[in-house]
């Protein structure tokens, strides 16, 4: 018996001669549903840790942070919880003199939210007056050509597009965060 490292299941294989065609079909549709539920608890688990991950960052949020959208709409810390999370991680963004901005990015269910630290605090993160809680409706993503780890986030449809440079710490992690995005866009 292997151990699985994703769910510290034992994994089964049959290390047995099977005596008939019978036997082995039986055994096969058995280790196939074993798959099933482990792949079901995976993600059951998976989808737990990303609800909790979600209330750490809101009880971490200064409870007076908000942030208006380019749509002119509020956006506030409660917020948040109404959405789910997709996923999130360390990036930087990069403002119009060239300096960068450590940030929290959150992938949430339809909207792309940065935020900062401060006084071990989170506050939506501020970026030359710009907002950092993008709307993924209409978002156009792109590599930066000179750059193997920056992508532009470009809000299109709107009456003045504007464009942002974000920084990941690798070309690896700027590829999932720009799968993860143009995945969630096509899911609203």
């Amino acid at each position: 018996t292997f151990w699985s490292a994703r769910s510290e299941q034992p994994r089964f294989t049959p290390d047995f001669a099977l005596n008939t065609d019978e036997d082995y079909v039986d055994l096969s549709e058995a280790i196939r549903l074993v798959k099933e539920v482990i792949a079901a608890v995976d993600s059951k688990v998976n989808e737990h840790e990303k609800k909790r991950r979600l209330k750490e960052f809101h009880s971490r949020m200064d409870s007076k942070s908000i942030m208006i959208l380019k749509s002119g709409q509020f956006f506030a810390r409660e917020d948040l919880l109404r959405r789910k999370l997709i996923h999130d991680g360390a990036l930087q963004l990069k403002n119009t003199q060239g300096r960068l901005k450590d940030v929290q990015a959150l992938l949430l269910s339809d909207v792309l939210v940065f935020l900062q630290e401060k006084d071990q605090k989170y506050v939506f993160a501020m970026l030359d007056q710009r907002s950092t809680v993008i709307s993924l409706q209409k978002l156009i993503v792109r590599e930066v050509a000179n750059k193997e780890r920056g992508l532009f986030l470009i809000t299109a449809g709107t009456e003045k597009p504007e464009m942002m440079e974000v920084l990941a710490s690798s070309k690896e992690e700027r590829n999932t965060w720009m799968q993860l995005i143009q995945t969630a866009m096509q899911s609203m």
